[in-house]
């Protein structure tokens, strides 16, 4: 399959690149970034912002996956959070229903859910966190994948365009590995009001990208998937985190078979990406730290 890998001269892009090449996929790098050498695949330099700037393709990919986008809203302005993110989805939704690509896997985040990066914590009305849930995203990050998916489910409804967004939560990857698991192995607590504690393996991320890209699903559909490794690595289990945050009554609803023998499972309910895609996450972080004692 000829792929057009957006974004893929960053951390999560990188990885991906070299899974893709690994299931015997045609790459093709576009980002505003030179890919390193070495990396064995074409690469185009561009700025997604541009209306056109896809339009200078050779030739049409058969899929794209779309992950160019600043990765937080802690490393630039909101104004240009909201400019690189939105502009840069919509021109390449707009291209692709153009020029009869026929599938857009899409690297959206748990924050357009409101419960990853966000302004303000709200309650959830359920735990763990699905895809029917409702979206409460509060800050110009979470807005931008909010309005990414919503722009998927349109081209997918308007244009017959077969999208897939990936809510993937907080992703580990070099050179961070280090800082994390530093972290998760000093004493102390990590029980913060507000916080989750998801997170998942870059390679996980990868791996899901790579299945999403065969996936069979109905052509010009639209699936959103919650992405995440199966523990939170906070120091109390997730129904104890949920009254934290929450202590009123009624407390929020957990559902048991889904934390019954598993209390730290994440968040995030990552059972249809487990039916749909045929994706399950590799790493934990028993595995991660004996991986890298």
């Amino acid at each position: 399959m000829r792929v057009l890998l957006t974004g893929g001269a960053g951390n999560i892009g990188r990885v991906t690149l070299g899974r893709l090449l690994e299931a015997g996929h045609e790459v093709t790098v576009l980002d505003a970034a030179p890919l390193p050498e070495g990396l064995g695949t074409a690469s185009i330099v561009a700025d997604l912002t541009q209306p056109f700037a896809l339009d200078a393709l050779p030739q049409p990919p058969d899929a794209i996956v779309h992950l160019a986008a600043i990765p937080n809203p802690f490393v630039a302005t909101w104004d240009r959070v909201l400019a690189v993110n939105m502009l840069a989805t919509f021109n390449v939704l707009r291209y692709a229903a153009e020029w009869g690509v026929r599938r857009v896997v899409f690297g959206s985040s748990e924050s357009a859910s409101g419960w990853g990066i966000h302004g303000r914590f709200y309650r959830p009305d359920y735990l763990p966190i699905d895809e029917k849930h409702r979206d409460l995203p509060s800050e110009v990050y979470s807005y931008s994948k909010s309005f990414g998916d919503q722009l998927c489910a349109g081209y997918s409804r308007e244009h017959g365009l077969t999208t897939l967004a990936l809510r993937y939560t907080y992703v580990v990857y070099e050179p961070h590995y280090a800082g994390f698991l530093g972290g998760i192995r000093a004493e102390g607590r990590r029980d913060a009001r507000g916080a989750t504690y998801a997170w998942i393996d870059v390679r996980d991320v990868a791996e899901a990208i790579a299945l999403a890209l065969v996936a069979d699903v109905p052509a010009g559909s639209h699936e959103a998937f919650y992405l995440t490794a199966h523990d939170q690595y906070g120091t109390v289990s997730t129904g104890d985190l949920a009254r934290r945050n929450w202590p009123e009554d009624p407390q929020v609803p957990l559902d048991e078979t889904y934390y019954g023998d598993e209390p730290f499972r994440s968040f995030f309910d990552i059972r249809k990406a487990e039916a749909l895609l045929g994706w399950t996450p590799a790493w934990d972080l028993g595995r991660l730290l004996h991986e890298r004692p």
